[in-house]
């Protein structure tokens, strides 16, 4: 059985493996669509999260407001987004993902689908249990690390 610091530096590893992965994965899917991955994954955010405004945007994505503009202007010039006025506040402006466009994007996705379902197919729901109590600890630690860079970088 390896140690217990074998297996944390393995799972280090691993984990900047897996992030590697997916920056190219996504990357070669933007790459099929004519867009910027940062265009990509801010839809993804969009679809997950909801409506937002671009001062949101800017916040969970870490870019500036103008690249953030930059980035909106595009979505809208190619269909996948649009500005509408919050129903509770008009002078807020929301940027809502268009659903019939993001599913436009679906297909690009559907080999990873089935690739990952067939990765965890052998796995018990225990273990099913396990893997995604993993994924969102990454998730939170990767939020408040970026937080804490963030915080870093204006402080």
């Amino acid at each position: 059985m390896p140690e217990r610091t074998d297996l944390a530096t393995a799972l280090t590893i691993a984990a900047q493996q897996s992030a590697n992965d997916g920056v190219m994965m996504h990357q070669a899917v933007a790459d099929r669509l004519g867009m910027h991955v940062t265009d990509l994954r801010c839809l993804n955010m969009l679809r997950l999260g909801g409506p937002a405004t671009a001062g949101e945007l800017a916040t969970r994505t870490g870019l500036t407001t103008g690249a953030v503009t930059r980035m909106i202007d595009r979505l809208l010039k190619a269909g996948y987004v649009r500005r509408e006025h919050d129903d509770k506040d008009r002078r807020r402006v929301v940027i809502t993902a268009v659903r019939e466009r993001i599913d436009e994007i679906a297909p690009h996705y559907e080999v990873l689908a089935r690739e990952f379902g067939a990765a965890m197919a052998e796995y018990t729901p225990e273990q099913l249990e396990l893997v995604l109590d993993v994924f969102q600890r990454l998730h939170e630690t990767a939020v408040r690390v970026t937080a804490l860079l963030r915080d870093t970088e204006s402080g």
